[in-house]
């Protein structure tokens, strides 16, 4: 079906999007004929283990249909996404005339980065609704130890096949559940960066996405059953998630202060040589945090703005609480840190009309975002992610520090509720 018929709102012409998508039983079967309309042979299919396994039906069909005229590159399991394994891809696929990805957050980042670099269309053959990148116009990339997003060209096609869908690992999908929690937030996040610093702003994409992840939101106990159904509302809203991010330009819309703390945790993961966690898993427990620092935030009717420190006082606290990672921070920091003065001005003279409009938001308080975790069976505890108390205190005061984008996080210390109140929120956050 063409793109416009999964969303409840008009999608405007002329963005770079995937011209049709495929999701239902048996959506797979469809591989080789959707193969042959938008990809030119020779092609190369990009999977990891796990995921050629679970496309095994779909992968028979296409090897038929492209009998010879494709070669296969299978990643490691514990592949990332980073500049080395884009530029891997890269090397194998020269020649080629197309990718396909078969698989999801991972395998798709890599295909999507390395067929944008070649100049070459690709099809995305989803093997989980784990994530919201199927149909964005970005991938986040591990670049020298920073985790950024860089814009990158859309899959022609998606193919997400409910019955591989529902085969998938569960905490796949629960983690697909937690990647979208945090729109309702992040969506306030990027109105304040709008407001604040003057980045770019659009209604559109918020109603583009919202009526799906209301619907999944309240589909969430289908979840842990493996119910079609949820599957399915899952799926729309997952792709309608990364449509909403080409309408607006950015990943504004659907990231914000909590997947700050996620690309954090990620990137001292990276750092420390230990393995990752499930991206969305991590958005869903960080979410409730910065659920809980907003409910703080806009308690304060008459605040007293701190001013901010100088940038050798900053660039030392950041040296300091990021170490290995310092020298690679501190770039976005001092972006950020240029506003400060101007943005601190802007905040004393406009916090009534700003708190009011954050207020119209209606940004849910933890205890009911919490809810469709417990309902699907998802993570929402720092335990359930083998993360301390202290480590997600420390997340928390120096999530700010990663990118030059405004979010709660900088409002929060611009506001004196962190460094603190960190504690307190944390409690209020329930995590």
């Amino acid at each position: 079906m063409r793109l416009q018929d999964l969303c409840v709102a008009p999608i405007p012409p002329g963005f770079s999007l995937p011209e049709e998508v495929f999701i239902h039983p048996g959506a797979g079967d469809r591989l080789g004929e959707v193969a042959s309309r938008y990809l030119n042979p020779p092609l190369l299919v990009l999977s990891d283990e796990n995921t050629r396994k679970a496309a095994l039906g779909p992968m028979e069909k296409f090897s038929r249909a492209f009998s010879g005229q494709w070669r296969e590159m299978v990643l490691s399991g514990h592949a990332h996404t980073d500049d080395p394994t884009i530029a891997e891809v890269m090397t194998e696929g020269r020649g080629i005339g197309g990718i396909l990805a078969v698989g999801s957050g991972t395998i798709n980042d890599i295909a999507k980065a390395a067929a944008t670099r070649l100049g070459v269309p690709y099809l995305a053959l989803g093997t989980a609704a784990s994530m919201n990148g199927y149909a964005s116009g970005i991938v986040a990339v591990t670049s020298n130890g920073l985790k950024t997003t860089l814009a990158a060209t859309p899959p022609r096609a998606i193919l997400l096949d409910t019955e591989i869908l529902c085969a998938a690992p569960l905490e796949l999908t629960q983690a697909g559940l937690g990647d979208l929690l945090s729109k309702p937030v992040s969506l306030a996040d990027w109105w304040l960066s709008h407001q604040v610093e003057g980045a770019a702003y659009s209604e559109l994409p918020g109603r583009i996405v919202s009526e799906a992840i209301d619907s999944i939101l309240a589909e969430a106990a289908g979840i842990p059953a493996r119910s079609p159904s949820a599957l399915e509302t899952l799926a729309r809203a997952v792709v309608l998630s990364g449509v909403s991010m080409v309408v607006a330009g950015s990943s504004g819309p659907a990231s914000g202060g909590e997947h700050l703390i996620s690309h954090l945790w990620d990137m001292q993961a990276l750092a420390a040589g230990r393995p990752l966690r499930l991206h969305g898993a991590q958005v869903g427990v960080a979410t409730l945090i910065t659920s809980a620092l907003y409910q703080r935030v806009l308690s304060i009717r008459s605040p007293e703005f701190v001013p901010p420190r100088l940038w050798e006082a900053e660039a030392e606290r950041i040296g300091a609480e990021h170490g290995p990672l310092a020298a690679t921070v501190l770039p976005e920091a001092e972006q950020k840190h240029r506003l400060a003065a101007k943005r601190l001005e802007f905040l004393r003279r406009e916090w009534a009309g700003i708190r009011e409009r954050l207020v119209s938001f209606g940004i849910p308080s933890p205890d009911r975002l919490r809810k469709p975790l417990l309902e699907a069976g998802a993570p929402h505890t720092l335990a359930e992610l083998g993360v301390s108390r202290e480590e997600a205190r420390q997340t928390l005061l120096n999530a700010r520090d990663i990118r030059s984008r405004y979010t709660v996080l900088d409002l929060a210390y611009e506001l004196g509720v962190l460094p603190y109140s960190a504690e307190e929120v944390l409690g209020e956050s329930g995590v």
